[in-house]
């Protein structure tokens, strides 16, 4: 009788695995999309790494192609738009190259930042042509 109480108690708890296992869910589910929410031209304060100076430029922010953000007039001297990602409230602008086709200067590009309320606070930093590091707090303008 022993026996059977415990065997029946193994296949018990094994079921229970089982069926624990079977209901869990996918990890891998879709997140939500929060480009709209970085949409508009913000008013950007950018602070040199280097001599703390102070620059002040406007950027556009508009949805662009495979799910990513156009960042227009970027550190105020990218003509082109720089592409950026986004998850939740954090924007990523991941390394990327442009190339002035007149003079041939190469400059590449990556940041991070994050989006609370109306204010985007990003760094970046720019290499090649131009080295720079910028660290920034961006205002939506209304």
């Amino acid at each position: 009788m022993k026996t059977r109480i415990i065997n029946l108690m193994k296949y018990v708890f094994m079921a229970s695995v089982i069926f624990t296992l079977a209901s869990c869910s996918d990890d891998d589910d879709a997140k939500p999309d929060t480009r709209s929410m970085f949409i508009g031209t913000y008013a950007v304060e950018d602070v040199s790494g280097s001599n703390g100076y102070t620059y002040e430029y406007d950027v556009t922010i508009a949805n662009g192609s495979d799910g990513n953000l156009d960042l227009s007039n970027f550190a105020d001297i990218f003509n082109i738009p720089v592409k950026a990602s986004v998850d939740g409230n954090k924007l990523t602008i991941k390394s990327q190259s442009f190339t002035n086709p007149s003079s041939g200067n190469t400059i590449q590009v990556s940041g991070s930042g994050t989006l609370s309320g109306n204010v985007l606070n990003f760094t970046y930093t720019t290499t090649g042509y131009i080295n720079y590091t910028g660290t920034c707090k961006a205002s939506k303008k209304q």
